[in-house]
């Protein structure tokens, strides 16, 4: 086995968490359920489309059906991403590139349904850095259970004792606690409460040498 670094995709590797969290606002607006987009982000980025639909009309005592909400959300998606396209998450792409080549084994392990990663890998031709992409739609259990981060480093023989998460969401990063693996939270303040190891708003920031001292469980400076 070997030591590696999970990725989350929408927000962390894609800027395309916003684009998620716009479509859901203006689509559960449609059902009389308003929820700001950046609510939606701050609670359900990283989670399934399921799992968040679900959680929604449940809070708001609704009955739709899932599936049919969850096309009907990527039809939506789908006609966003052909108004304006896929782009990176700045840094993300020259991070990737930097840990490939030192040797990391590198693993996607995503809220979104596999179509859409293998969308977005190949708008942003990073297919061949990662040995493992894993949707949530393949587990038992989303974000903030820590099971597409565990079939992430099973598929890629990553040692999740060797190996560390990066994402944005506050679901993910509960997952990453949950799982023992140490995680670098990728956020707009860092003045707010994450259950990250440690945060960053800029991926420029995210060293190889941090990595390994996290990995290592080393002290650091945050």
């Amino acid at each position: 086995m070997t030591r590696g670094v999970i990725f989350d995709l929408d927000g962390v590797i894609s800027d395309t968490q916003d684009m998620h969290s716009e479509v859901e606002s203006n689509f559960l607006r449609s059902l009389n359920i308003h929820i700001h987009p950046n609510e939606i982000s701050a609670r359900f980025a990283g989670v399934g489309d399921k799992q968040m639909f679900a959680t929604v009309f449940a809070e708001h005592g609704v009955h739709h059906s899932i599936d049919e909400m969850s096309k009907e959300k990527w039809a939506r998606m789908s006609q966003m991403i052909n108004e304006h396209g896929i782009k990176a998450v700045n840094h993300s792409i020259a991070l990737i590139e930097r840990l490939y080549a030192s040797g990391f084994t590198l693993a996607i392990a995503s809220g979104s349904p596999n179509a859409f990663i293998d969308q977005v890998v190949d708008a942003l031709s990073i297919r061949k850095y990662f040995k493992s992409m894993v949707s949530a739609d393949e587990v038992k259990h989303g974000k903030p259970s820590p099971d597409v981060f565990l079939e992430a480093a099973k598929r890629a023989d990553i040692d999740t004792k060797q190996s560390l998460i990066v994402e944005d969401g506050v679901s993910g990063m509960r997952a990453a606690a949950t799982a023992g693996i140490p995680c670098i939270g990728l956020v707009q303040n860092k003045d707010k409460e994450y259950p990250a190891t440690v945060v960053v708003t800029s991926l420029a920031d995210v060293s190889i040498d941090l990595i390994e001292q996290l990995i290592a469980n080393k002290s650091f400076v945050n």
